[in-house]
């Protein structure tokens, strides 16, 4: 899950009533022009979500029976598998983003935050994207039932409805977070199932234990989306760590679990000291960045840190067991030979 939520349901009519779009300035209507459109849905999110979970799905994969069934992947299946891993999660992405956008409230913070979007940048208007959602549900469902991730996907859906649709996100952090760290979890399972190879391999124990982790990680320091979006929340009066409670306070909330996790995921792979470079140097970029540049820009940058050490912390399982790319250097140093 991510930005916006809506504390009520509200009919497209009722956007559009608020004023907020209006009458959709006449647009050439070409085949480029809508799939640009659907683009606009989800390019902020992917950042935060498609190029994250896609390493995470291929570096499970790779560490063969520490996350899988799998004892002895074969890396260039598991690549080849990448565009299905993306595949599965941009559409999942896309039933969230086009569920969450069309709501009034999002649109007012839309028109603050991120007005480029679809419905504030009259694009399309509300009523249009509730009736695009009628396509790509069963799009995303009918995916699914090919790529693998079912159970992750139906899963989302209700996640999305209650985040969106019932405003669970605006009821307050604790409720907001532990929506977002569920849905991060199901991201998370559907693109290793995905990654493994649907049908052929499964997840074992660890793999649990490593998603409910992941989840800590999230619903911990997830806020850290808050604090460029503060404007755009203060406009829909939603009540958000930064604005509730302060900057500094919010700042602190994010560092210092960044700080801690940063530690003990290298701990529980049970790596040397060289497996807790990546997240600590990153990790430390994060929180340099966090509590000495403020201000809405650099908050905005600061942000994509924290997606690049999330990208850090789920490469860890392959710093543990890489016998897949052992296996693939001597290969390839062989046929040289």
């Amino acid at each position: 899950m991510l930005k916006g939520s809506n504390s009520e349901v509200r009919s497209a009519a009722a956007v559009e009533d608020t004023g907020l779009v209006k009458e959709m300035v006449p647009q050439s209507k070409t085949i480029a022009f809508h799939l640009y459109t659907i683009w606009l849905f989800t390019s902020s999110d992917i950042k935060s979500v498609i190029i994250p979970e896609t390493a995470l799905g291929i570096a499970s994969a790779l560490s063969g029976n520490l996350l899988t069934t799998n004892a002895a992947p074969n890396i260039s299946e598991v690549l080849a598998r990448t565009p299905q891993i993306m595949l599965w999660n941009w559409l999942n992405l896309l039933l969230f983003d086009v569920n969450n956008q069309f709501q009034a409230d999002s649109v007012l913070e839309d028109s603050v935050n991120k007005p480029w979007r679809p419905i504030p940048s009259q694009r399309l208007t509300a009523a249009q994207a509730r009736r695009l959602l009628l396509v790509i549900i069963p799009t995303c469902f009918a995916a699914t039932l090919y790529l693998g991730g079912t159970h992750e996907a139906v899963t989302l859906m209700v996640m999305t409805w209650m985040y969106n649709d019932l405003g669970g996100a605006d009821e307050n952090v604790v409720v907001r977070n532990s929506l977002n760290a569920l849905g991060y979890i199901c991201y998370s399972s559907g693109s290793m199932v995905v990654a493994a190879g649907y049908g052929q391999h499964a997840l074992n124990r660890t793999a649990d234990w490593w998603l409910a982790i992941i989840g800590a990680i999230i619903f911990t320091t997830l806020q850290m989306q808050d604090m460029p979006d503060v404007k755009g929340d203060a406009a829909r009066n939603r009540k958000t760590i930064p604005l509730v409670y302060g900057d500094s306070a919010a700042r602190y909330s994010i560092a210092v679990p960044v700080v801690a996790w940063s530690l003990i995921c290298p701990t529980f792979w049970e790596l040397g000291m060289l497996g807790y470079v990546a997240p600590v140097v990153v990790g430390g970029l994060f929180v340099f960045r966090l509590l000495m540049w403020r201000g809405v820009a650099a908050d905005g940058v600061t942000w994509k840190v924290w997606c690049l050490w999330m990208m850090a912390l789920y490469l860890l399982p392959l710093s543990k067991e890489h016998g897949a790319l052992v296996r693939f250097w001597n290969t390839f140093r062989s046929s040289l030979a």
